[in-house]
């Protein structure tokens, strides 16, 4: 989903990007489509509940839901980020550009915490595993990673394994024509990669040995790297993640999903009357 921009784990800070990803506006749905499967406000485990409905709900968020202009996110294209970062042990310039990312659909959110407060606002704390990014791109970049010069410019194959990613989301509930909808205000990431694979053709105009040295010592150093990056990564993430959830939030009105006692009495009676 989401994660497209693990991929400045090589890079540092992004000064720009250009993502086709698009935030469409949509009327609020008004029935509740078979994808989303509500939850009961006064349960003491809502928590589980929210859980469940987002893990229903993604295999379709990731194919896109075109009643409510949700736009597929697999393979997540991106068309260029530019990478300024003078200063530590990674001094890089340049780009990566042609971004085709394979993977964020095989994502499981894995366990949920989600609080409603009195005063509209609320909590939504989530975790979710993706066993592998698959990126190819093109680069042209110049700098230092580490202790090992970088130049060259090429294909790029970057694959990023084990990534878990924990989720931490302000929400405010808010009136929306005249219905109420979620609305994710702030959110923060914080993740985990288990390892990474990175190929760089054509480092240093096609010299062999030295692009073998490179793409080997970025491939045995890559666990530091990401942690050399750690925070400028997670602002990256943390900015898709708020854009993909507000882009199907704010079409759902909460009494689609977030149910009153009553409400979900009337839910489950329609669901026996349909089995």
């Amino acid at each position: 989903m989401i994660l497209i921009e693990v991929f400045v784990l090589l890079a540092g800070t992004c000064a720009s990007s250009v993502w086709s990803y698009t935030v469409q506006d949509a009327p609020l749905l008004t029935h509740r489509p078979q994808w989303l499967k509500p939850c009961k406000k006064s349960n003491p485990n809502i928590g589980a509940c929210v859980n469940d409905m987002f893990l229903f709900m993604f295999p379709n968020l990731a194919a896109g839901i075109p009643e409510i202009n949700v736009e597929h996110f697999e393979p997540l294209l991106l068309e260029n980020v530019s990478i300024s970062k003078g200063n530590g042990p990674i001094i890089l310039t340049g780009k990566l550009y042609d971004l085709v990312v394979m993977g964020p659909s095989n994502s499981t959110p894995t366990d949920s915490e989600f609080i409603q407060s009195a005063n509209k606002q609320g909590q939504w704390n989530f975790g979710l595993n993706i066993p592998l990014l698959d990126i190819k791109s093109k680069y042209n970049l110049k700098g230092q990673i580490l202790v090992l010069p970088l130049l060259g410019h090429g294909n790029c194959d970057l694959k990023l394994f084990n990534i878990r990613t924990r989720i931490y989301a302000n929400l405010t509930f808010v009136e929306k024509e005249e219905q109420e909808i979620m609305y994710i205000e702030n959110l923060k990431v914080k993740f985990r990669v288990g390892g990474l694979r990175v190929q760089f053709e054509n480092l240093f105009n096609g010299n062999k040995i030295l692009g073998h040295t490179v793409n080997a010592f970025i491939n045995q150093n890559g666990l530091e790297i990401v942690g050399e990056l750690e925070e400028s990564i997670a602002d990256s993430l943390a900015r898709i993640f708020t854009k993909l959830l507000n882009n199907v939030f704010v079409k759902i009105p909460t009494d689609l999903w977030l149910l009153s006692d009553q409400k979900y009495a009337e839910y489950e009676k329609e669901i026996k009357t349909i089995h």
